[in-house]
């Protein structure tokens, strides 16, 4: 006669996770994971919200422990589902406590195996696992830090270069167009020279004196902006330097804070009297007012 199946209902599971916890002292981890597995199982029968009750009264569990392992069983029944009982015995992970199985938990499931394998986990308490793996991922959390530094600075010096890169292609565009209005100054004071001597073309000399004037004019701008834009380049690039030289070097940043305010002192009063001297000079034909260079 054959024998009729159990219905499956909370007191049987109950019963199931009775049996087990008597039968071993120390949860193992496979222990772990079949009570998990139950307390999952009775979860879904109970009503919703007796699940705690139902945890006191008829396994003695509390919430915090019942969901620890209903999370092991999660986590580590479907790698144990598939094994033998020969092959348990020789996994790792299998012959753990549930407690030393929760602090694992921290380790990621592709990685977990690798990490049991370096230590002698068996015989190390929670306290110390759970100080191992708090230290590991530690390391890995500054390894992280300092890759994503070094990916920072790595940008930066890209970036450098490229500005590098374009005031290059800037300054070489400026030396073309100095050569071009000098060429042009060349080619004015050549035709000045052929009509200074031709009465009838004094008015297109003056005219191409004209010329000459502005395009020397041109000329001196094309210089000035030129070399306008290579000092602000620099300042900035040695107020760059300054600013990180604070924290490396205290002494020398002061020094180049000194060096550079003379500096600029200095220049500040040549421009004075550059200034007071254009004022005191004989006003000459006046011409185009050139315009201020721009300010990057």
């Amino acid at each position: 006669m054959e024998s009729t199946p159990t219905e499956r209902t909370p007191a049987v599971v109950a019963g199931e996770i009775a049996a087990i916890k008597a039968q071993t002292r120390k949860i193992l981890l496979v222990s772990a994971v079949e009570v998990g597995r139950r307390l999952m199982e009775a979860k879904e029968m109970i009503p919703y919200g007796e699940f705690c009750k139902w945890l006191e009264e008829a396994v003695d569990y509390s919430e915090r422990v019942a969901y620890k392992l209903m999370r092991i069983a999660e986590e580590y029944g479907p790698g144990l589902s598939v094994l033998s009982e020969a092959d348990v015995s020789n996994v790792p992970f299998a012959r753990l406590g549930y407690s030393q199985a929760f602090a694992l938990l921290g380790i990621p499931a592709e990685e977990r195996a690798e990490f049991i394998a370096q230590l002698d986990i068996e015989h190390m308490s929670v306290s110390a696992l759970q100080q191992v793996i708090k230290d590991r991922n530690e390391a890995l959390e500054e390894k992280t830090a300092l890759a994503k530094k070094l990916k920072i600075h790595q940008d930066k010096v890209s970036g450098l270069a490229e500005e590098r890169d374009q005031a290059k292609k800037e300054a070489e565009a400026k030396e073309q167009a100095l050569w071009s209005e000098q060429s042009r100054v060349t080619q004015l004071q050549r035709e000045l020279t052929v009509l200074q001597n031709d009465s009838v073309a004094a008015r297109r000399m003056k005219e191409i004196e004209r010329e000459r004037d502005i395009a020397k004019i041109n000329h001196a701008m094309a210089q000035a902006d030129a070399r306008y834009d290579l000092i602000v380049k620099g300042f900035d690039d040695l107020f760059s330097t300054i600013r990180e030289m604070a924290g490396a070097d205290p002494n020398a940043y002061k020094l180049f804070v000194n060096q550079t305010s003379e500096f600029i002192a200095k220049t500040a009063r040549k421009l004075k009297r550059i200034k007071k001297n254009a004022q005191t000079a004989p006003t000459e034909q006046a011409v185009p007012e050139a315009p201020a260079p721009e300010t990057p």
